[in-house]
């Protein structure tokens, strides 16, 4: 704001005109702009490289035992979990079996769960839903929320789909969490790769667009709009909008989206899928996925659905 009363004041003096006070006002707004921006990823650097920090425990048992102390969050899906020592975070178990004597800082949260309580305690607050439970129940600080049905509207916001947008699913095990900025990345304004030519690297890529008429091979993509007409196979994908017309085909990690529009004849099989809505003519293949809105008249194939409306085939 200095600089463009400076402006102001030298037009005044008639020492600029106003077609010069008109441009460098234009040209102070838009450094200030780009000043902004750059805070802004900044920021979001920072807030990727915390979560980065904090891994989840992923495996087909993972076992905490009695004096043991894991510092951070813990996330299961789909396997099994015995806790009898102590976790310094909140503690998620997904589609899977939990033996539970031991201490949680946090919150727990229990998805669909076969669990065996043998005691403990829980600082936080306990979330259970859709889940089988016996024995004796843990002592419980900050609240306890249990709700019998899996799919009942509106869990996704709740706690469901932040615990899903956080795992990441690779070779049929669930692994990590988002880890974008890794690898080295190329960035683009608009990236279109015309049919017949293909576009492979190992670096993760960011663009305002990417249109693939051909093939594209990369590590993770963060972009505004991903069109696919062609083939991509990549890792990790955040995007406010995923299309896939014509035969278009993405084989990817973790989807973290707005919406998704699948057409007929079109495919996607990745790892987990949380999104806004999901417009399905064609085929999805996913591990888990979190939606507000599902529609079309397509196939889904997923490990677990959680959804607001789900008017799928309807």
């Amino acid at each position: 704001m200095n600089e463009i009363k400076k402006v102001l004041e030298a037009l005044q003096n008639g020492e600029i005109t106003a077609e010069e006070a008109e441009i460098l006002i234009q040209a102070i707004k838009e450094k200030e702009k780009e000043k902004e921006k750059s805070i802004k990823e900044e920021q979001q650097e920072k807030i990727i490289e915390e979560t980065e920090e904090k891994e989840a425990i992923i495996g087909e048992k993972t076992i905490i035992d009695e004096g043991e102390v894991y510092d951070g969050d813990i996330n299961i899906v789909n396997g099994e979990v015995i806790i009898r020592g102590t976790v310094n975070g909140d503690c998620s178990v997904v589609m899977g079996k939990l033996i539970f004597s031991g201490e949680v800082m946090g919150d727990m949260n229990i998805v669909g769960t076969k669990v065996k309580w043998e005691g403990g305690l829980i600082h936080g607050s306990l979330n259970i839903v859709g889940s089988k439970e016996n024995g004796e129940l843990p002592k419980i600080k900050g609240g306890l929320t249990r709700v019998n049905n899996l799919f009942m509207r509106g869990l996704f916001g709740l706690f469901l789909k932040p615990i899903l947008s956080g795992i990441e699913v690779k070779n049929g095990n669930f692994r990590g969490k988002w880890n974008f900025g890794k690898n080295k990345t190329q960035v683009f304004d608009r990236l279109v790769i015309k049919e017949g030519e293909t576009f492979e690297t190992n670096d993760d890529i960011k663009a305002d667009e990417i249109i693939v008429k051909g093939k594209l091979v990369c590590s993770n993509i963060k972009t505004d709009r991903l069109s696919i007409y062609g083939d991509v196979s990549s890792g990790n994908i955040s995007a406010d909008e995923i299309v896939l017309s014509d035969n278009g085909v993405l084989k990817c990690g973790n989807i973290t989206v707005e919406e998704i529009i699948v057409d007929e004849n079109a495919s996607i099989k990745c790892g987990n899928i949380s999104a806004e809505d999901i417009y399905l003519n064609g085929e999805i293949s996913a591990g888990l996925v979190s939606c507000e809105i599902l529609r079309g008249k397509g196939k889904l194939k997923a490990g677990g659905v959680s959804c607001e409306e789900n008017e799928l085939g309807k």
